[in-house]
């Protein structure tokens, strides 16, 4: 198995056009970028929620993961809208409940 390297460091344009490929492996990387760099929280985490509802499984791990860097960053989410979607996905998904977890311990403490 060899590893590499990924900077997640992407432009809102490049994740936007990341999403649009419909290419899992782009959708994943657009969605982290988001996470980590998009400065429109509204938007991110719509976009997250789309994909929660939408995606395969590892699409909706990596939309997952971008909600808890999005309240790591921002401080703030819609939690009326976020809890309830990811319950959803825990019950589509269950592989993803540590992954869950993880996002809602983010939740709590940054939120």
């Amino acid at each position: 198995m060899s590893l590499f390297y990924q900077d997640p460091s992407t432009s809102h344009d490049e994740a936007t056009k990341l999403l649009a490929s419909g290419v899992d492996a782009d959708v994943i990387a657009g969605l982290i970028s988001i996470g980590l760099n998009e400065g429109d929280r509204i938007w991110a985490q719509n976009t997250c929620l789309k994909y929660l509802a939408n995606g395969t499984e590892s699409v909706a791990a990596a939309a997952v993961t971008t909600l808890g860097h999005i309240a790591r960053r921002h401080n703030k989410l819609d939690r009326e809208m976020v809890l309830p979607a990811l319950e959803r996905v825990q019950q589509q998904f269950p592989a993803l409940e540590g992954v869950v977890a993880d996002t809602l311990d983010d939740l709590d403490a940054f939120t």
